[in-house]
């Protein structure tokens, strides 16, 4: 009876270990997230405007290294951050970005002759937006910030017209991914709302 119990009690040992090594071994499954452009988000567009007639060539848009990666980046403090494995861009963000960029504009002027760069050669567009991103992170329940240089050039960037950088910061609701890609959103809209002022100032 002894000696029954003794290779009871190992078998119940083995497969304690064996289940907390599968447990171990079990890791999280990878979220994927995109960025929404003002139709996707449900946020009102401005009343049509003459000039529909233009087309706006969106491209090239540089960005930083740090969050040229699958994995999304949070701030942890002003010299650390965080780079997630379990929460990853959908698709590349700089494509990702240059695309709700393109779709938020033709929204709000409203026109569709919007093209991401590199468009091809039948497409001249009226004005050429070139951008370089130089922040756009953010922490759980504060804020997300997005620093942007931008230009706005006439006939494929043959003649600059303006010069400018905008700096914007967007509530994040939540201490959590969806709340800080969706106030990532947020920003991306008040960019293009401000790129299509002065597209429609220059073409007044």
């Amino acid at each position: 009876m002894k000696i029954r119990a003794y290779w009871g009690n190992i078998g119940w040992a083995f497969l304690l270990v064996v289940f907390l090594l599968a447990a171990c071994s079990t890791t999280p499954a990878v979220k994927y997230y995109t960025l929404n452009s003002l139709n996707e988000m449900q946020q009102d567009a401005p009343e049509p405007v003459s000039g529909s007639n233009l087309a706006i060539g969106v491209g090239p848009v540089g960005f930083p290294k740090l969050l040229d990666r699958p994995q999304i980046v949070t701030r942890q403090s002003q010299n650390r951050v965080r780079v997630s494995e379990f929460h990853n861009w959908a698709s590349p963000l700089q494509g990702d970005f240059s695309r709700v960029l393109a779709k938020n504009i033709s929204i709000l002027l409203p026109t569709d002759r919007v093209a991401v760069h590199p468009w091809t050669d039948q497409f001249s567009p009226t004005y050429r937006i070139r951008l370089n991103v130089g922040q756009f992170d953010g922490r759980f329940g504060e804020h997300v910030i997005l620093n942007v240089t931008w230009s706005v050039a006439t006939q494929e960037g043959t003649n600059e017209v303006v010069v400018k950088n905008t700096a914007i910061k967007e509530p994040v609701s939540a201490k959590d991914y969806e709340a800080l890609v969706a106030a990532k959103s947020r920003a991306l809209a008040a960019l293009s709302r401000a790129i299509v002022d002065e597209i429609k100032r220059l073409s007044e």
